[in-house]
């Protein structure tokens, strides 16, 4: 099934086209998957971005299937963002998870603690394993540089500016 990438639209399912992708692999060098597992990769990517990140301003439509494109009264490193466009950068990070997805990721995985210690015994055998911390999710750091100016600062919070 084709993607629907109107930008705005109820029923639209990625940020981009399948050939835009394409090619933006291409100059990444990358090998990409099949056109099929692509799209599959690209309407995921495109739920982590919606679903895990919390973006500045309002989405543009109550209608309208994804986070983007939005209102946004802030500027975004001196300049205003269209309502009416996806800014290259949401794009791109779905690009990046798409690929990483293709690759094994999952990022709707829950990841346990960092092993604290492990305990093995040889008779009767025993093991353990202690975690510390609790459960959490896995960072992507491409993903994240390319959405951090597009985040919110947190509720009550708001970034300070010296001088």
């Amino acid at each position: 099934m084709a993607l629907d990438t109107t930008v705005g639209g109820a029923s639209s399912d990625s940020y981009d086209t399948l050939a835009a992708y394409q090619a933006y692999g291409s100059d990444m060098g990358w090998t990409l998957a099949a056109d099929a597992a692509n799209e599959a990769n690209l309407r995921r990517a495109a739920q982590v971005i919606d679903r895990q990140y919390a973006f500045k301003g309002y989405r543009a439509s109550s209608t309208q299937a994804l986070q983007w494109p939005r209102d946004i009264n802030d500027l975004i490193e001196g300049y205003a963002v269209s309502s009416t466009t996806i800014p290259q950068a949401i794009i791109y990070a779905q690009f990046e998870m798409a690929y990483l997805i293709q690759n094994g990721a999952d990022p709707f995985a829950t990841i346990a603690g960092v092993v604290a210690s492990t305990r093995s015994k040889a008779g009767p055998v025993e093991t353990e394993t202690t975690y510390q911390g609790g459960k959490g999710r896995a960072s992507y750091v491409a993903i994240s540089g390319l959405l951090a100016p597009y985040l919110t600062q947190g509720r009550g919070q708001r970034p300070m500016v010296r001088g």
